[in-house]
């Protein structure tokens, strides 16, 4: 069931899928079509899954108000499905843990790690995508490099 993003709950659990490269607006209107449709039947053991998401540059985020219904093992593998139907309809990769996403001046970008660490500065704010929440998105999705697991590729 559908929830729209500024209402889902706070507390919502957040699966955040991030690109190999920026998604387009023409991509953004299917990819939205895809997602709306996982949302209209997410269901878990026959009840609904009250969800929303959030579409961005290179990131599509998926949040469910586990309050209503938890997110099964069954739930959780028909919306990693849909994810991996957009990734071969456009050609993008979300599930490469390699790829760091930080703020390059005021831009998002991706790069994989062993070139990330040639631009690494502790000036750089990166996407801490291991939040858990809506509001800890909101609050601490993209934060200074020294809080996150990259601090330790820092030169000291």
């Amino acid at each position: 069931m559908f929830v729209p993003f500024d209402q889902i709950d706070g507390n919502s659990r957040v699966w955040i899928y991030q690109s190999d490269r920026s998604i387009s607006t023409q991509e953004k209107s299917v990819i939205q079509t895809h997602l709306d449709n996982l949302c209209a039947n997410w269901n878990t053991h026959g009840a609904p899954v009250h969800c929303s998401y959030f579409l961005k540059d290179w990131f599509i985020c998926l949040f469910v108000d586990e309050s209503k219904n938890n997110a099964s093992g069954c739930s959780i593998d028909s919306s990693v499905a849909t994810i991996k139907k957009i990734e071969q309809e456009f050609n993008i990769d979300f599930f490469n843990r390699l790829n760091i996403a930080f703020i390059d001046g005021k831009n998002p970008k991706v790069l994989p790690l062993s070139e990330f660490k040639n631009v690494i500065n502790e000036n750089l704010m990166v996407f801490n995508n291991l939040v858990k929440t809506k509001k800890e998105m909101e609050s601490s999705w993209i934060i200074p490099i020294q809080n996150s697991w990259l601090a330790k590729y820092l030169v000291k």
